[in-house]
């Protein structure tokens, strides 16, 4: 029985990535026809933070990644389409107090996700003029996700379709006309409560065990990225 309803959430999660997949190369597709469009993949590190881990841990990175177009509205703002997933986990930190020693909570799971970003480059770093190859920037954005995880207790779940908003900052390095290289970390904010299944709404949590319902659980991404840039080639009008 567990096995079954294991791999119907799985088979959700892969036609979710499936559909980002496809929507992605679609929109590949039309940007290549535009100037100065981008292809890239962004590897790093989620993280959380919510009622079973309060404060952030190392301990609890865990891999992830997006594959991402990005298309340069001008010189200074970037809009960043991508398509990804990750995995996070925690558990209680039993020093921390006496509900979490008595609580004992844990979960890990994995999520898929889409997300759209505005990026604003506070300097020129693409015009080979002004020997300027690399740039502070900041990200904000609006995504949609996915959470299936399962709890000590071998609890199976999942968020339902969520949205996100990461916020972030980062640096970009030129590394030639082509190839930008990029490293960023994000807070993002998941609008729910039930990453960890620890909440009021727990059936197999008593209240004074639970959460707090005020606040929800927040991930963190930092990561590396390499892109590639397609440059339109502009063939020459004839002279007669």
């Amino acid at each position: 029985m567990f096995y079954s309803l294991q791999s119907y959430h799985t088979d959700k999660l892969t036609k979710l990535y499936s559909l980002g997949i496809g929507l992605c190369l679609l929109l590949f597709s039309t940007s290549l026809k535009a100037q100065n469009s981008e292809i890239g993949l962004e590897l790093g590190a989620y993280n959380y933070m919510g009622d079973v881990v309060r404060s952030y841990d190392f301990g609890n990175n865990s891999l992830g990644g997006q594959f991402f177009i990005r298309k340069h509205l001008n010189e200074g703002v970037s809009f960043r389409f991508s398509i990804g997933g990750g995995k996070v986990k925690g558990a209680d930190d039993e020093a921390f107090d006496i509900f979490s020693a008595n609580r004992r909570a844990s979960f890990e799971g994995n999520f898929v996700n889409s997300d759209v970003q505005l990026e604003y480059h506070f300097l020129n770093y693409r015009n080979d003029r002004l020997e300027q190859y690399w740039t502070p920037y900041v990200l904000l954005g609006v995504g949609v996700y996915r959470f299936e995880g399962q709890d000590h207790l071998f609890n199976s779940y999942d968020s339902g379709l969520k949205f996100r908003i990461p916020v972030g900052v980062g640096i970009k390095l030129r590394l030639d006309k082509r190839w930008t290289f990029a490293i960023s970390t994000s807070a993002i904010k998941t609008n729910s409560d039930v990453i960890d299944n620890v909440s009021l709404l727990t059936p197999n949590i008593k209240n004074y065990r639970g959460g707090n319902p005020n606040d929800d659980d927040i991930m963190f991404f930092t990561g590396i990225s390499l892109s590639y840039t397609f440059y339109k080639i502009v063939c020459p009008k004839p002279f007669f």
